[in-house]
């Protein structure tokens, strides 16, 4: 097919790749940022969202309305990231079948389930964010193994 990643122009491989370096750059800022907040780890994690009694370092626990903000700004903005990588992805060379289409949907479900899931972790139950971590941890491992398979189709690999 001629609209694979490795039999574009030089100049839209590089236009490609420098969009997939920068939005890779972002999404790695993101992580630090949740590595910051939450420590990386379920209480980490629970703390941020349920709050803690601490006399010393307090926090509050997260509103309502302060979820329903964090849940519409990722939802939108991870759709969009999503559907940019996706497409990217879906004309790579190198993967191909079922797991080109785990690769591409999964993230989807991935959004939902991590979003949506802070409500449940808040509200119904602090077990919760075991589901949190792994889908948030398959949705990046998703965006970073289409990120790198496709620069390396679109730097990399021969055209043949």
């Amino acid at each position: 097919m001629k609209n694979k990643l490795n039999k574009l122009s030089k100049n839209l491989k590089f236009l490609v790749a420098a969009y997939l370096i920068v939005l890779g750059i972002g999404v790695a800022t993101g992580i630090l940022y949740v590595a910051a907040t939450t420590s990386m780890s379920p209480s980490g994690t629970i703390e941020r969202y349920i709050g803690n009694d601490d006399d010393w370092a307090p926090k509050q626990a997260k509103e309502f309305v302060d979820l329903i903000s964090q849940a519409h700004q990722h939802i939108v903005m991870f759709s969009f990231i999503f559907l940019s990588i996706g497409l990217i992805f879906s004309r790579n060379s190198i993967i191909k079948g079922p797991l080109k289409l785990f690769l591409i949907i999964e993230p989807f479900i991935s959004i939902i389930v991590t979003f949506g899931g802070f409500f449940i972790l808040r509200y119904l139950t602090p077990n919760f964010v075991y589901i949190i971590i792994i889908s948030s941890t398959l949705m990046y491992t998703c965006f970073y193994i289409m990120m790198f398979v496709s620069l390396y189709d679109l730097l990399l690999k021969n055209e043949s």
